[in-house]
């Protein structure tokens, strides 16, 4: 029954191509990497978001598989910043910039808030993309597997509204992905 399924959509050179490789990789894995493929429906109705197969040939166990949408960890970073719930935003920043920030201590009391009369009103994800590599010039830091978002937020301060773009790095670490928010150049400068 699944060859007759199968057997039309082979006739097809793009569409026989992929049912090759796909079956390939699945008697590849083992079982218990199939795992690391499974993320949660965060609601956001953005497509493309989430976790990647890893290339034919690449190490499952090696690879990093993280299993939530970067835009769904970047929009809850910012949800939370808006909160003011910094103390939660510690365990969603990478490593390297948990370094340059000193410790949770000086990133809840340092990390810049948003004025009194000013809301968050609205986040939308515009793009995805998953670098293989990215230095961040302004750190001098290279970073494999990136993913770059295109962030756009509405806010509204007493009366006036307005929106904007801002582009976001995150790197995946421990089955996940965390940002690059660094301290301030003022701040590190101040550091050092």
């Amino acid at each position: 029954m699944v060859k007759g399924v199968f057997q039309p959509l082979r006739r097809r050179p793009a569409v026989a191509s992929m049912i090759s490789r796909l079956g390939k990789l699945l008697t590849a894995w083992p079982g218990e990497d199939f795992g690391g493929f499974v993320s949660a429906s965060v609601g956001t109705g953005m497509a493309g978001g989430g976790p990647s197969v890893p290339q034919h040939g690449d190490s499952v166990r090696d690879s990093v598989r993280p299993t939530i949408a970067p835009a769904a960890v970047e929009m809850r970073f910012m949800k939370l910043h808006a909160e003011g719930r910094f103390d939660e935003m510690w365990d969603m920043i990478a490593e390297d910039a948990q370094r340059a920030w000193g410790g949770r201590e000086p990133f809840v009391r340092e990390m810049p808030r948003l004025d009194e009369d000013t809301e968050l009103l609205d986040m939308q994800t515009m793009s995805v993309a998953v670098l293989e590599g990215w230095t961040d010039q302004a750190h001098h830091r290279t970073y494999s597997n990136v993913a770059r978002l295109v962030m756009r937020y509405r806010v509204r301060q007493q009366w006036r509204e307005w929106t904007f773009d801002r582009q976001v790095h995150l790197v995946p670490a421990a089955g996940g992905w965390r940002t690059l928010c660094y301290p301030t150049r003022a701040r590190t400068a101040a550091g050092r």
